[in-house]
């Protein structure tokens, strides 16, 4: 998975904000209504938890949150955030060392799949699916290549850029859908940004596919 983004904690909103403008941040709030109250929540790879504002605004109290993070610099930052009343446990560690005891109503993964290889998403997506309870939901936001050149080209540069501030060890984004149709997940739903390369997407647990 990612290699830390310790590295770009001081400029990763504002860069974020000046390539994308509000695209990443619309992206990962356009779902959070799916969120009921008193659920136990899951996010893997919260960045500088702007997302706990988010999700505060919506939710001010009653969410059992575990909040997981690798990069120190970037919990830090999450650690200062307005939670309301909501009961968060802050983790900083590498999701495929943690073990959890329950289940989860709602799994929140944004912008962390396109850091794994495709052999690394598929180890660590069955550690994950273990803790979703039957008939929970997963928002997963991430990039996506739908064909333009420009899509392909930005990848690219993203990747290079990412890749010299050590932050990521991959080089091109894997089949994330494929995945999440292997494991009996079932697309209910899905907002596009930024010209459809950013994608939104709402997964319904079912029945676990037992060739998996």
């Amino acid at each position: 998975m990612a290699a830390g983004y310790d590295n770009t904690t001081w400029f990763y909103e504002s860069l974020s904000k000046v390539v994308f403008g509000q695209a990443q941040v619309k992206a990962q709030e356009y779902f959070l209504n799916q969120i009921k109250p008193q659920s136990n929540l899951l996010i893997i790879g919260g960045g500088t938890g702007q997302i706990l504002e988010s999700i505060n605004r919506l939710h001010h109290s009653g969410l059992n949150i575990a909040y997981v993070e690798i990069s120190p610099k970037m919990m830090a930052l999450s650690r200062k955030r307005n939670i309301g009343q909501n009961k968060v446990e802050f983790i900083t560690d590498d999701i495929a060392r943690i073990t959890f005891t329950h289940k989860f109503d709602v799994v929140i993964t944004a912008f962390l799949f396109d850091n794994f290889s495709n052999d690394a998403l598929a180890s660590i997506f069955p550690q994950i699916d273990k803790w979703v309870k039957q008939g929970g939901i997963w928002l997963n936001t991430d990039f996506q290549l739908t064909g333009p050149l420009w899509q392909k080209l930005m990848l690219k540069s993203m990747y290079l850029f990412f890749k010299l501030m050590k932050a990521v060890k991959v080089t091109k984004l894997p089949n994330t859908r494929k995945v999440f149709e292997q494991y009996g997940y079932h697309q209910t739903n899905e907002k596009l940004y930024y010209g459809s390369f950013i994608a939104a997407r709402v997964y319904t647990r079912s029945s676990r596919n037992l060739n998996c």
